[in-house]
């Protein structure tokens, strides 16, 4: 005989041989160990979705967003780490008002104490707070209802006091202003009514429900809940739907602004090689045999349309996947084949990993002792999404297929980083021996040294010190070109003394720089008492036709023609002084220019005229000095 004792009850059997006796037993346990477990977290029959977890969680009235059912009762227990506080958010509140709340209510208290009570709460989201404040570790929320006409009920989230940025479940992109911020999403956000657009590459639509967003781009875990970063970008034209994480986001249209989850370690990693348990092998319509070997699982592999298909429908079938190294593994994306008009995709699996590859672990959630079964593909077609929550390092993976659509078949591709990546840490050399070639079943052989660190101390100079002294030559050298160019270009006015550059770069050392060196002497000083002298000696017939020169103005004699072209000399007209075609002066008509060119002979450079400092004599007779510097022989 053996006796089972429950809180409310006492169970007695008689042991006897007969094995459906033995599997009775273990099933009213079984029952009687859940019925424990839901008593400690919730009572009642209008309870709605729960999600409780370490740190927060999620409750909402029965029926919720729908009217929630009369005379209905529910009491939920909440439970923190000791010495935590918890914090509690109304995302919703709607239920129907009636005086003193007598119809029904949402009340919280302190388990401990009956003193810290806080409601009963009614009527709609002005008439509740939107967050309370606790102070202890346990809190009790109970919620009652009798006859009423409508109320959608309520949506509230907790969290601990770690986390004071905590938001609701409903709260959406639009809501923020800021172009980067931070915020706590509870656990529990997944199944709660709220719609996403979008994708992890593209962004999500601003109007999307964040938390269930951050869920879907893999940056938190329902279970878990947790720290959620956020950039908000220019909207885009379409938003394309993608399944991932167990949610299916919409198609959505252009937006004014873009929600984008920021995470770490999110590559595609490169699969070194492939194997498989087993592959299945078909005769196509013209007797050609075919291969769906696991060569062909790779999602980014182009040229044919197949992938893996194992040979056998059983769950001990499975394909594996060598990286080559050990890495952090975030994610999974996995597609079926619709190739030769099937329609092959594997429905769940299970996900196995091992470091060495005899050793293989099976991946389990933090909440869950057993193999976490992962959701995979509705159709052959569609790309579908699962992240690892919390990630993992390992070199070799293996899907193991749990449920699947007429055959096993799928193509795969990890997502991940380096291990320095993700850890922050400078990557540590690896050791130069090759790797192995890999087998179906790799050896010990095929593992990876440790990390050894190796520090290399060049010798010599700083890099830095010379990068500088480098630059620093760079630039002297760089000013002292354009100061000597700067030289050669004057053509008018004082010239600029070279001198003090010490000595001019040969390749711009020309005679320009060289003339402006020098002086004339008082032999080489022409000096020309009349007009008439210098149009004979700069007009006359008897020497060949050269640019007109530059000559300043001296006297009161003034420009008196407005024409096009210049007129002649003896018509009392003086020669402006012509840098280019923009130092002419402007009449108020028309823009003087210099005559055209002569084609009868080669022109040549003219002498540099300068003003004389000797006063005036008459108002016809003007003074000009010309200074010819002699030619220099250009230096090799």
């Amino acid at each position: 005989m053996l006796l089972l004792f429950t809180d409310n009850m006492s169970l007695s059997f008689h042991l006897a041989p007969e094995p459906h006796l033995l599997l009775v037993l273990f099933t009213v346990c079984s029952l009687l160990a859940v019925r424990r477990n839901v008593v400690q977290g919730q009572q009642g029959d209008g309870c709605g979705h729960t999600v409780t977890g370490p740190e927060s969680g999620t409750l909402t009235s029965k029926n919720y967003p729908g009217t929630y059912p009369n005379h209905t009762f529910c009491k939920w227990e909440l439970r923190v780490a000791s010495g935590k506080s918890i914090i509690l958010r109304l995302g919703d509140f709607d239920i129907e008002y009636a005086e003193d709340c007598s119809s029904s209510s949402l009340k919280v208290y302190i388990s401990s104490s009956a003193n810290d009570t806080y409601g009963p709460y009614c009527g709609n989201v002005k008439k509740a707070p939107s967050r309370i404040q606790l102070t202890s570790s346990v809190v009790t929320v109970e919620f009652r209802s009798s006859t009423h006409i409508s109320g959608r009920g309520f949506l509230l989230s907790y969290a601990t006091t770690d986390h004071p940025d905590l938001i609701s479940c409903l709260d959406k992109g639009i809501h923020y202003s800021q172009q980067h911020f931070s915020k706590y999403c509870p656990a529990g956000c997944k199944d709660v009514i709220g719609d996403v657009w979008g994708n992890p590459q593209q962004g999500y639509r601003d109007t999307s429900v964040l938390c269930k967003a951050a869920i879907h781009a893999g940056a938190i875990a329902d279970d878990l809940g947790g720290q959620v970063s956020v950039a908000l970008k220019k909207g885009i034209t379409l938003y394309e739907a993608a399944s991932a994480n167990g949610i299916l986001t919409k198609t959505g249209s252009l937006s004014e602004k873009r929600v984008e989850i920021i995470k770490d370690c999110d590559d595609v990693l490169k699969s070194r090689h492939l194997t498989a348990s087993s592959s299945w092998t078909e005769k196509n319509n013209i007797g050609e045999l075919i291969v769906w070997s696991p060569d062909k699982a790779n999602v980014s592999s182009k040229g044919h349309p197949w992938a893996w298909a194992a040979n056998l429908d059983s769950e001990e079938e499975w394909l594996q996947i060598d990286l080559g190294e050990r890495k952090n593994i975030t994610g999974i994306m996995t597609i079926g084949s619709t190739s030769n008009g099937y329609n092959f995709y594997v429905k769940t699996y299970k996900i196995s990993s091992s470091k060495d590859g005899k050793t293989w672990r099976t991946y389990k959630s933090k909440n869950n002792k057993e193999g976490k079964i992962f959701e995979g593909n509705t159709n052959g077609r569609q790309l579908v999404r699962n992240n690892f929550i919390p990630s993992f390092v390992g070199r070799y993976i293996r899907i193991r297929p749990q449920t699947w659509y007429q055959r096993i078949a799928m193509k795969v591709e990890l997502i991940g980083c380096k291990i320095s990546q993700r850890n922050g840490r400078i990557g540590h050399p690896r050791s130069s021996r090759p790797l192995p070639k890999p087998t179906v079943i790799p050896t010990e052989s095929s593992t990876l040294p440790d990390p050894i660190v190796v520090e290399k101390h060049s010798p010599g100079f700083n890099l830095t010190v010379i990068l500088i002294v480098v630059g620093s030559a760079v630039i002297i050298s760089t000013a002292v070109l354009l100061l000597c160019l700067y030289c050669k270009k004057r053509k008018t006015g004082p010239r600029m003394d070279c001198s003090f550059l010490g000595v001019c770069d040969k390749s711009v050392k020309k005679q320009n720089c060289q003339r402006s060196q020098q002086q004339p002497t008082e032999s080489k000083v022409i000096i020309y008492t009349s007009e008439e002298g210098l149009s004979r000696n700069f007009t006359g017939n008897n020497l060949s036709e050269y640019a007109d020169p530059d000559i300043i103005q001296v006297g009161i004699a003034a420009q008196k023609a407005s024409s096009t072209f210049k007129p002649p000399m003896d018509d009392g007209y003086t020669i402006p002084l012509v840098v280019s075609h923009y130092d002419v002066p402007f009449s108020g008509k028309n823009h003087e220019y210099a005559e055209p060119l002569s084609n009868q002979e080669p022109e040549y450079a003219t002498p540099f005229v300068e003003q004389s400092t000797e006063p005036e004599q008459s108002t016809k007779k003007n003074v000009y000095i010309v200074k010819v510097a002699p030619a220099m022989q250009e230096e090799l």
